[in-house]
């Protein structure tokens, strides 16, 4: 499979999961709501606490405050852009930290309206993914998984059933990039009961759900998105480390980050839901993010393997119809048009507008927190990227995306 394009591809699938990136530079009509847009923004420095955050100013990493001004005050004056909280990290340093107010969820269950500041948690939703295959890098650098190239069914030796050679030909890798060739249709809102990963959430034995999929194209053929993989390759790090999944990710993850306040929802069989149930706080997204950028180190600890954080979120999976996007291990690749050039951008991506932004070139990691669940008719994160944020900086510098 490797850097060649796949050879078939499930559409319908793609199409559904990147509107919201293909949206990205609408224009967006929508009532302004005056208790945010009262008055003009003025930036302000996020303040430095005891979360290991090293904190500055726009001036001091070559952003432009002007148009991140201007973005502030375009969010707070369009509220059914629905962006809960926005976050800037430059060169090691959060510059920009602002929050504001809308209607949430906690993992489909309304909360009614919001007003975020840095302490609430809030849905990762499918980020989450992106979580889950940071642990798995960490468990296969440390031996307790021995290969990428590993049956998914030899962790599950009592589903007798499933170790078919068919089944057997299905990789920890291929879970990874969503080739593994299972029927799965994430196409349908998550509110509709039909939708394959929520009767997966239901179901009383959902890896036993997941394995029994029928199989409809050779693994490493076709992409078609799968929370079920995610679900799996959870069990196979709980499984390989001998450790549940949510203290694993304590001691692996979240402490050496300084997380502290985690909630990550669902019981299904025991495992939380590992495609879309984690909730953090903003700026603990953020620290997530920061190692991606400065190759798995964070306060001068190296808290994800090098070569996992290359691996996992170089693209794997190119998609004919969209060539300026692909698919990684639980990333998406996407390379943005911009008048100084390319730019390049490694996105964990959730439901609702939830986007980590991994911009190497522009040594930067954008993060939004949104509410605009299963809702994909526009794409304002993608705008506030591309029309406020990338532009702001003061000296681009070659950012292009490399060939795959």
């Amino acid at each position: 499979m490797g850097k060649r394009p796949l050879k078939s591809l499930c559409v319908l699938t793609f199409s559904l999961w990147v509107m919201s990136f293909a949206r990205g530079g609408l224009a967006i009509a929508a009532p302004v709501d005056a208790s945010q847009a009262s008055e003009a923004y003025h930036y302000r420095q996020p303040p430095t606490l005891a979360d290991m955050w090293v904190t500055g100013t726009l001036d001091d990493v070559g952003l432009d405050q002007l148009r991140i001004e201007q973005m502030t005050d375009a969010i707070r004056r369009h509220p059914y852009w629905s962006i809960h909280a926005v976050l800037i990290e430059r060169e090691g340093r959060l510059v920009y930290e602002e929050y504001f107010a809308g209607p949430d969820q906690r993992w489909g269950t309304p909360l009614g309206r919001v007003v975020f500041n840095r302490e609430t948690k809030h849905d990762l939703r499918s980020v989450t993914k992106s979580v889950v295959s940071a642990l798995l890098g960490i468990a296969l650098h440390s031996g307790a998984i021995r290969s990428l190239d590993s049956p998914i069914v030899e962790y599950f030796p009592e589903y007798k059933e499933f170790q078919t050679p068919e089944r057997v030909a299905i990789t920890i890798r291929h879970a990874l990039s969503m080739t593994g060739g299972l029927e799965w249709n994430e196409d349908l809102p998550y509110t509709d009961p039909r939708n394959t990963e929520i009767v997966m959430t239901r179901s009383e034995d959902p890896i036993r759900y997941v394995l029994s999929q029928r199989i409809v194209a050779k693994p490493g053929v076709a992409w078609q998105y799968n929370g079920g993989f995610t679900q799996l390759l959870a069990a196979v790090i709980q499984r390989a480390t001998g450790t549940s999944l949510k203290a694993y990710a304590k001691k692996m993850l979240f402490d050496p980050l300084g997380i502290t306040d985690v909630e990550w929802v669902g019981d299904l069989a025991g495992l939380p839901a590992a495609a879309s149930g984690l909730r953090l706080r903003p700026r603990d997204l953020a620290k997530f993010g920061s190692l991606y950028l400065h190759q798995g180190r964070w306060s001068n600890r190296q808290v994800l393997p090098e070569e996992w954080v290359k691996e996992s979120t170089r693209r794997h999976v190119t998609f004919p119809n969209q060539p300026s996007r692909g698919y990684a291990y639980h990333w998406w690749h996407t390379c943005y048009a911009t008048p100084s050039g390319l730019v390049e951008s490694k996105t964990a991506v959730g439901n609702g507008g939830q986007r980590l932004f991994v911009l190497p070139g522009l040594k930067s990691v954008v993060t939004v927190l949104a509410g605009r669940y299963n809702d994909f008719s526009i794409a304002p994160w993608e705008q506030i990227l591309t029309v406020y944020i990338i532009p702001s900086f003061h000296a681009q510098p070659t950012a292009g995306c490399p060939p795959e």
